[in-house]
């Protein structure tokens, strides 16, 4: 019996009336299922030994699935066929006729929707977007190859068919501040600006960690296409953390997404995004963007109104190694200066020889610059590159309107708006700008790279332009920012303004705006958690990058601006960058004899230090730092120098010594008044975690619930706390009823402080958190909920620098895997963990790891003849 009657009518009928458009013959199909097209020509004609008109089982649900369609269709005749998807048509038409609740693409970059070569690209972009085959698609390829092209030509395409089933589509640009721009504060503010445009009804508010998870949340509530484009201002270059998204927010979005996600998220980058790595596995799929073959390129110059005989065109896409930039570059030059003749590549190309200018478009550019030099066309030109992001006629003029210098505004000041538009549709026409009418105004933008480009040129070879330029701009921003900033979109002007006054050697006044509009403003930024914009913003004012401000700055702006820096670093994860600019502020202190700021920046120094796996140094910190203490002359800060030195000495396994440090601490901590001023806060968690690790959980319960009294009586060791403070109390009262076995108890207490930390945006101590709580899934046989805590902190750990936090996750996973009876992954993640440099110095577990490196000696010796409960505890 036939299985699948007329099989060959109904696959063409699937292809014709375009059920996947992505699907529309037999190759495709073949290229989908991973098979051969003789294969499906199998399927229909048969062979010697099997009956034709039959998909295989292997394959059945498969191409349902592409389909869309239900497998058991395949068994009806054709014409009941042919009804059930004439009948699915309609209503995915019903269904597509309907428009998205919101659309948002204005942000994207302007460019030609007319594409060429890209023809298997986009059908994977429909395809990704139709099957649901991936949560996350990233398009890689060097500047200028066309990926920003690619997605509006895609999109084009999607909007004649109502984006075919989205309920939102937002895209959003990382590329107006510029690439070479070292203002990076747009991942905030797109977090912020994400929010507001999906509906949060308070944007602005919450750490970053918060936002982004609730963005997330909001785009995976309904079907939503969200577009990334340009990522890479916001990646880290080649080198240790290459492709790693540099803000926090911004990561943990991309990573939320790529876990779960209903709709599709495109990122466009230069970079392969590193956080995703972990990802590959169908929920990321990547689309590497080549080069445009000869036909492409061809294609593309015809289009552009480039003319000539066919042999002609191979020899200059060539030459431009079919580099999409630099051919519309190259089109634009041959338009306006040789009637559009391919054949005058050679001379172009001569000329570049003859100047050594290197290749591509870099080289055109500069021909463009020789053509219209000492034009009011240039002095635009050079206006545009300056900017960091598209700009406004109506700014253009302004800026124009407001100095007169040669080669730059001097022209263009005393314009027509006739003569404005003239000099505008001579740089539209050779493709350097793309012009776009919004409401009233005209948005002016060009590639990032000729931006780059323009600006790189300016400063090498016109830098006096360079520096009035920047100057004119820094002045222009700041007038056009509202006066009292209320958000991350507001301080935005202010933010750019500060990059543009240093790069003008305005670095006094950039430091004044800096301190007193943005760091002393109504709004603050670390309120909402931006230390990221903020560290961006201050980049400009250092030679070094964090330990080393630029001269021309007063030492105490500079030291202001290096702790700063340290503070930031410290929230942002990054703990080997963040001791650099701790060391050279406390030093300032101590040589200025500010004993009490000295010791309030060693203690986070001194956890920096501990968490980075240098506990030697932290230790010889606290020596060093003896005298500042005395200094103060303060009995609370010298109980928390003792109980610095106490929790070191525990983790370097001296718990007698420790245990001495922590009784004198407790005396202090004891009195009902104290002797001295609380001018920082005071730690008790430190001592509850020895209690536990050292045996007495019942103490250790007892002081942690009195610090929780303390609380509420809101008595004098409790006067200045944090959410960090408050998480690590909870840790600790969860570890304790863990050791009692109150499991109830113990899972409250350890998710709550997971919650806190995570609220805090606590990068730093997270990692902490994360281990204790994985010991609870641990002790409850949850591996599972254990190996995700675990990775996390391990995730976060190599992220930030965090070694100690890094090593006890691989610990503890050694310790979860020998429960669950797998010796050897045991095994292996334990020796990992004893190789780590520098954590040969935290003996607090030595006993435990003993006692497990001695069990899976006995379990890999006699298979699983252990009992996987000796597992230490």
């Amino acid at each position: 019996m036939i299985k699948h009657p007329h099989l060959s009518a109904k696959l063409s009928l699937l292809y014709a009336l375009r059920i996947n458009p992505a699907v529309k013959s037999h190759s495709d199909l073949a290229k989908r299922l991973g098979i051969t097209r003789q294969q499906i020509s199998r399927w229909i004609h048969g062979t010697d030994t099997r009956q034709g008109d039959c998909i295989p089982n292997s394959q059945i649900d498969a191409v349902s699935v592409i389909f869309r369609v239900e497998a058991h269709w395949f068994t009806y005749d054709l014409d009941s066929f042919e009804s059930k998807l004439r009948q699915k048509v309609e209503r995915d038409g019903a269904k597509y006729s309907v428009r998205p609740e919101k659309i948002s693409l204005s942000l994207l970059p302007m460019t030609n929707v007319d594409i060429f070569g890209r023809d298997s690209e986009l059908k994977l972009l429909d395809s990704a977007w139709e099957e649901s085959t991936a949560n996350i698609l990233q398009v890689v390829a060097f500047g200028g190859v066309g990926k920003s092209s690619l997605i509006n030509c895609w999109l084009s395409r999607l909007d004649k068919r109502n984006y075919r089933g989205a309920k939102n589509v937002y895209a959003w640009s990382f590329y107006w501040q510029g690439s070479t721009s070292d203002v990076k504060s747009s991942g905030d503010f797109f977090i912020e600006h994400a929010l507001d445009w999906f509906g949060d009804k308070q944007p602005a508010e919450g750490t970053p960690w918060a936002k982004a998870t609730r963005l997330a949340n909001l785009i995976r509530a309904s079907r939503t296409l969200l577009i990334l484009d340009g990522l890479e201002p916001l990646q880290f270059p080649p080198g240790p953390k290459k492709g790693q998204v540099e803000n926090p927010a911004v990561a943990l979005l991309i990573r939320e997404l790529a876990s779960d996600n209903s709709g599709l998220c495109i990122i466009t980058s230069r970079i392969g995004v590193a956080d995703l790595i972990s990802y590959q596995d169908g929920r990321v799929q990547t689309v590497d963007l080549s080069y445009l073959s000869a036909e492409a390129g061809t294609q593309m110059l015809k289009s552009m109104g480039v003319k000539g005989e066919p042999a002609d065109f191979s020899p200059a896409i060539e030459e431009y190694a079919g580099h999409p930039l630099s051919l519309s570059l190259l089109a634009g030059f041959l338009l306006v200066v040789h009637e559009g003749r391919i054949s005058k590549f050679r001379e172009i190309k001569s000329l570049l020889d003859e100047q050594n200018l290197g290749t591509h478009a870099k080289n055109l550019m500069r021909v463009y610059l020789d053509w219209f030099k000492h034009t009011p066309e240039c002095g635009l030109l050079y206006l545009i590159g300056l900017f960091d992001r598209a700009v406004t006629l109506g700014h253009l003029q302004t800026l124009c309107s407001k100095e007169r210098i040669d080669s730059l505004t001097g022209e263009l000041a005393s314009f027509s708006s006739a003569e404005w538009h003239y000099a505008i549709a001579k740089l539209e026409d050779a493709n350097l700008v793309a012009v776009d009418k919004r409401d009233t105004d005209y948005i002016i933008d060009c590639h990032p790279l000729v931006r780059h480009y323009i600006d790189d040129f300016l400063f090498s070879e016109h830098k006096d332009l360079w520096v009035k330029g920047h100057g004119l701009i820094f002045h222009h921003l700041q007038q056009i920012a509202v006066s009292s900033p209320s958000n991350m979109k507001e301080l935005e002007p202010l933010f750019r303004a500060v990059i543009h006054g240093t790069q003008a050697g305005l670095y006094i006044e950039a430091f004044q705006l800096y301190f007193e509009r943005i760091k002393k403003g109504q709004f603050s930024i670390f309120t909402e958690g931006s230390h990221h914009a903020d560290q961006a913003c201050i980049r400009a004012f250092f030679v070094k990058q964090w330990t080393e401000p630029v001269d021309e700055l007063p030492e105490d702006a500079q030291f202001y601006l290096l702790s700063s820096a340290a503070t930031n670093l410290i929230y942002l994860g990054n703990i080997n960058e963040a001791i650099g600019p701790s060391y050279k502020s406390i030093g300032w202190f101590v040589q200025h004899e500010k004993w009490l700021e000295a010791a309030g920046a060693a203690a986070p120094l001194w956890s920096m230090l501990v968490a980075a796996g240098r506990l030697a140094e932290a230790i010889e910190l606290l020596d060093n730092l003896q005298g500042s203490v005395a200094g103060t002359n303060n009995d609370v800060i010298s109980a928390m120098a003792l109980n610095f030195y106490a929790h070191a000495y525990h983790l370097s396994g001296e718990d007698e010594k420790a245990r001495k440090l922590f009784e004198q601490v407790e005396g202090t901590l004891s009195q009902t008044v104290p002797n001295s001023p609380v001018p920082l806060p005071t730690i008790s968690s430190y001592y509850c975690k020895f209690l536990v690790e050292t045996g007495a959980p019942k103490e250790a319960l007892q002081r942690a619930l009195r610090t929780f009294e303390w609380r509420k009586e809101k008595a004098w060791q409790v006067a200045i706390d944090t959410t960090s403070l408050l998480a690590s109390d909870h840790m600790v009262l969860g570890l304790a009823y863990l050791k009692l076995g109150d499991f109830d108890n113990a899972k409250f207490h350890l998710d709550r402080q997971v919650e806190l930390f995570k609220s805090a945006d606590e990068w730093l101590y997270l990692p902490i958190g994360l281990n204790s709580r994985a010991l609870y899934f641990i002790e409850i046989n949850d591996f599972p909920a254990g190996i995700d805590d675990l990775n996390e902190a391990l995730d976060i750990s190599i992220r930030t620098g965090a070694k100690f936090g890094r090593w006890e996750a691989m610990v503890n996973l050694a310790a979860l895997h020998f429960k669950r009876g797998d010796y050897k992954q045991s095994s292996s993640l334990l020796q990992q963990a004893k190789t780590m440099e520098g954590m040969e110095l935290y003996r607090f577990r030595n006993d435990e790891l003993v006692s497990l490196e001695e069990n899976l000696s006995l379990a890999l010796a006699n298979d699983d003849s252990v009992n996987p409960n000796l597992v230490p505890t």
